[in-house]
C-alpha cells in the first residue's frame, strides 16, 4: 500500500491550464523611451527659465541699492561708535573721512564705501589698537573699537607719555588716571621689535613683582631698560630709596632674597645707593656714604644666604 506524501508538488503535466504556476516566470522588459529633447536644449531652457530671471532680479536689486537715497549715509547720527573710552567720537568721525553734512545729495552710499579702508582709517588713531566697521542697513555704520591698554609711563627725550605693551607712546587722556612706574631706555631703541622685547622684559618683571613688592612695603618708582640684560628698578620703602639690579630673569626669587638680606645689609652699610642681585652667591651693595677704596671701587659684597 502506497502512502501519498502530503507536501508533494504536482507535476507540470498534471496542472490545470487555468491554474497559476508555482514557478516564477521572467517578466518581459519594458522598453524605455528616450527623451526627444537634447541636452543642449534642456540647458538652454534652464538658462531662460531660471538663470535669466534670477540674474535680472539681482541686477535690479543691485541698481536700487547703489542708487537709492535710502542707503545714503548723510548725518553723524547714522554712525554708532562702541568700545571707546579714551578715544572721542569726534576723533573716530574725523578718521572715517566721510562727508556728514546732513544732506542726502552730498552723502555717501553705504554700499559705495570700502569697509576695509574705513577700518584702516580708524586704526591710525594712536589709542586704537584694532577696529571693525559694519554696515547697518538701510543707512548706518557700526564702528567697534578696541583701545590700547597702557602699562607704564615712559620718559622719552625728556617727555613723559603713557606706553602700551607694544611700546606705542600715548598721550595722557583728560579722563584717565593711571598709577604706573616711569620707564627709561626706550628713546635709544632703533627697531620696533627691540622696543617690544624690552617691554616684554618689563611686563615679566611687573608680573612677578607687581603684587609682591607692594605687599612687602616697597613701591616700584622707576624702571630702567637701557641694558636688555640688566633691568634696574628704583624702589622706595618709606625714607629708603634704592636702585636694584635685577638682571633679566628670576625677578621674584631675587627680590625675596633681597628682602631676607636687606635688614642685615642695612645694619652693615647704613644707607644704600644700589644693590646688585645678579650674582648667584652674593649681593653687591653700594653704600650711599662710602669711602672709595684704593682702586676707586665703592662696591661692597655680602654673601647671600641660601
Amino acid at each position: 500500500m502506497e502512502v501519498a506524501e502530503p507536501n508533494a508538488l504536482p507535476l507540470p503535466d498534471l496542472l490545470d491550464p487555468m491554474e497559476d504556476s508555482p514557478y516564477l516566470r521572467r517578466q518581459k522588459s519594458v522598453p524605455m523611451r528616450r527623451s526627444r529633447i537634447s541636452r543642449r536644449v534642456r540647458i538652454a531652457l534652464f538658462v531662460i527659465a531660471v538663470l535669466l530671471p534670477v540674474g535680472f532680479a539681482g541686477y535690479v536689486l543691485a541698481t536700487f541699492a547703489l542708487t537709492s537715497p535710502v542707503f545714503v549715509l548723510a548725518s553723524p547720527e547714522d554712525i554708532v561708535v562702541t568700545g571707546n573710552h579714551f578715544v572721542s567720537r569726534d576723533e573716530v568721525l574725523g578718521a572715517l573721512g566721510l562727508p556728514l553734512t546732513g544732506n542726502i545729495r552730498t552723502g555717501t552710499n553705504v554700499f559705495h564705501m570700502s569697509l576695509e579702508v574705513q577700518r584702516h582709517g580708524v586704526e591710525t588713531l594712536p589709542w586704537v589698537h584694532a577696529a571693525s566697521v559694519t554696515r547697518i542697513l538701510p543707512h548706518g555704520l557700526l564702528v567697534h573699537i578696541t583701545e590700547r591698554a597702557p602699562v607704564a609711563y615712559a620718559n622719552v627725550s625728556g617727555r613723559v607719555s603713557l606706553v602700551d605693551e607694544d611700546g606705542m607712546l600715548l598721550d595722557k587722556p583728560d579722563n584717565g588716571a593711571f598709577d604706573f612706574p616711569v620707564l627709561y631706555g626706550l628713546d635709544n631703541v632703533a627697531s620696533l621689535d627691540d622696543r617690544r622685547n624690552r617691554m616684554a622684559l618689563y611686563l615679566d618683571f611687573m608680573g612677578q613683582l607687581g603684587v609682591e613688592a607692594p605687599r612687602a612695603g616697597w613701591m616700584i618708582s622707576e624702571v630702567y631698560l637701557t641694558d636688555r640684560e640688566d633691568l634696574k628698578a628704583l624702589m622706595i620703602n618709606g625714607q629708603q630709596t634704592i636702585q636694584v639690579h635685577f638682571g633679566q630673569k628670576d625677578f621674584l626669587q631675587r627680590f625675596r632674597s633681597f628682602l631676607v638680606l636687606f635688614p642685615e645689609i642695612q645694619r652693615s652699610n647704613g644707607k644704600l645707593d644700589s644693590v646688585d642681585l645678579r650674582y648667584r652667591n652674593q649681593v653687591v651693595v653700594d653704600p650711599l656714604t662710602s669711602v672709595p677704596s684704593k682702586d676707586g671701587a665703592a662696591n661692597a659684597s655680602s654673601d647671600r644666604k641660601d
